[in-house]
């Protein structure tokens, strides 16, 4: 959690020239849902934004998960939550590119649990469009810190629920029949304020 404070203080301590605004985001993170299990929650954002162009600003997050196995009669639910800052760069009126760090809690420290905190470290782009009361953003993520992360001595992301590209093992008699890629989508509305 130290990490993230450091990180939004560091964020809001860029020097940056030009005319400000400000908008509060909100994101929805509905990346899977059945009687079976799935995940909910989602993201409140604070953006500053320089020129209409550059936004970044702090971000808190909470996202709860369940799973209901009628196969084995196992049902189980988790939390998690935390906080970490964005920078988004918006061009062409349609587009923006950014990255997003946030130090999470992690429900699943299966590997080393020791460890309750994980790092996200995603970048990606996507869709960015003013509609005069609400600017949308819809966009892709890929999670470096977590294509880094060695399986073997640390514990998954905690967003590993939302991935949903499959990579598959072209031999699968071979071993796994693949993996999922470490990418996200995420759905925003920032409504302007002041």
């Amino acid at each position: 959690m130290k990490y993230s404070i450091a990180l939004v203080a560091m964020l809001l301590s860029i020097p940056l020239f030009g005319q400000k605004e400000y908008e509060i985001g909100v994101e929805i993170t509905a990346a899977s849902g059945s009687n079976l299990g799935g995940s909910v929650g989602g993201s409140l954002k604070f953006a500053i934004v320089e020129e209409e162009t550059l936004a970044y600003g702090p971000s808190l997050r909470y996202q709860y998960l369940w799973s209901n196995n009628t196969f084995t009669g196992l049902n189980a639910n988790a939390s998690l939550f935390g906080g970490g800052g964005f920078l988004h760069y918006r061009f062409l009126e349609w587009f923006f590119v950014g990255s997003e760090i946030e130090v999470l809690s992690n429900p699943f420290p299966v590997i080393n649990p020791d460890k309750r905190w994980s790092l996200t470290a995603f970048f990606g782009g996507g869709v960015h469009h003013n509609f005069d009361w609400v600017k949308l953003n819809v966009g892709l993520l890929y999670d470096i810190a977590d294509a880094l992360r060695d399986p073997l001595i640390n514990n998954p992301s905690p967003l590993r629920t939302s991935y949903f590209i499959q990579r598959k093992n072209p031999q699968p008699g071979s071993g796994p029949n693949g993996a999922y890629l470490p990418i996200i989508y995420r759905i925003a509305f920032f409504f302007p304020i002041g």
